[in-house]
């Protein structure tokens, strides 16, 4: 029977692009300003991220805007 490789999730880009910058729940929650616990659930989901989240990872975490963009366009 030949491998099927199971669909991607809807975020998996994202997901990817925040562990590509070892940001985890704690220098999250430090970025966000929120609980651990938050940070947390928005990273195992980053849809839930709003535009203005983004543009604190942008600052706060160091990643280059381009590089988020490149995530929703593609």
């Amino acid at each position: 029977m030949p491998y099927i490789r199971p669909a991607a999730t809807p975020h998996e880009k994202s997901k990817r692009l925040l562990r590509g910058y070892d940001i985890t729940a704690s220098k999250l929650s430090y970025i966000l300003n929120c609980s651990e616990t938050t940070a947390r659930s928005r990273l195992k989901n980053p849809g839930t991220l709003t535009g203005d989240e983004w543009l604190k990872i942008s600052r706060r975490g160091h990643i280059p805007v381009e590089e988020i963009r490149g995530v929703f366009m593609s």
